[in-house]
């Protein structure tokens, strides 16, 4: 069996290829909800595409098995998840559900992680001039174990600088469940300094990731805290144990 090819993305929850800020803002492209899951019992699950702009557009949808190793993300080709349509016209103003099919039966042991890419493809339009800027989403999806409401993220957390020298942070996850890591912060959960606002990224069950992080120099002994998978308040990110 020929092992799958390696495919590279950005995958940030909404990742926007080489967009400026002012045209973010107008970017026509919407896609919800912005994280999917499969339980045992679903076959497929629902994701909505909506063209809010003036223009036509087409809109290729894939779905990749999502890794974390050596600190990072990697997407890999996979087919155990099918896009019907895997790619679609939208007219101005138009709303299309893609449905995201379980290919094959059975429950996994644990959970499985995926990630569904939403690109809005290049027009091509022989008079238009200058740059054209597309979109990128990239949405989570989680295939379910059995009892999935049971499954937990185990997290630590220890300071550790990134290849080039710069402050980092490794977090670490020995749970079974993923964890959203959001507003990453130093010192006591009461009284954090927040080093990374807003979406730093996720942590899959039994994985490692390493993030950078805004700020001239972090001790040693330094002590994180962060909001995990949506919660209000600051969770303390212990240290790891001492390895044996």
């Amino acid at each position: 069996m020929v092992p799958p090819r390696r495919r590279w993305l950005s995958i940030g929850l909404l990742a926007l290829c080489a967009l400026p800020l002012h045209m973010a803002a107008a970017a026509s492209l919407q896609v919800a909800p912005t994280r999917l899951e499969l339980r045992p019992d679903q076959a497929s699950e629902a994701l909505w595409l909506t063209n809010t702009g003036t223009a036509p557009m087409q809109v290729q949808i894939r779905v990749f098995s999502w890794m974390q190793a050596g600190g990072e993300d990697q997407l890999l080709e996979t087919r155990d998840i099918q896009p019907s349509p895997p790619v679609h016209d939208l007219a101005a103003g138009q709303q299309q559900l893609v449905r995201l099919v379980r290919i094959g039966p059975g429950t996994p042991a644990g959970q499985q992680a995926y990630r569904v890419v939403v690109d809005e493809l290049p027009r091509l339009d022989p008079d238009a001039r200058g740059m054209q800027f597309v979109l990128r989403y990239s949405v989570p999806l989680f295939l379910q174990p059995a009892n999935p409401d049971a499954l937990q993220p185990r997290l630590s957390a220890r300071a550790r600088p990134m290849a080039d020298g710069s402050p980092g942070v490794e977090v670490r996850n020995e749970g079974d469940g993923h964890a959203q890591v959001a507003d990453l912060a130093i010192g006591e959960p009461t009284r954090p300094r927040i080093l990374r606002p807003g979406l730093v990224g996720y942590v899959l069950p039994g994985q490692v990731m390493h993030w950078n992080l805004d700020t001239p120099a972090l001790p040693e002994a330094a002590t994180f805290s962060a909001k995990i998978n949506g919660e209000p308040a600051q969770t303390a990110l212990p240290p790891p144990p001492p390895a044996r």
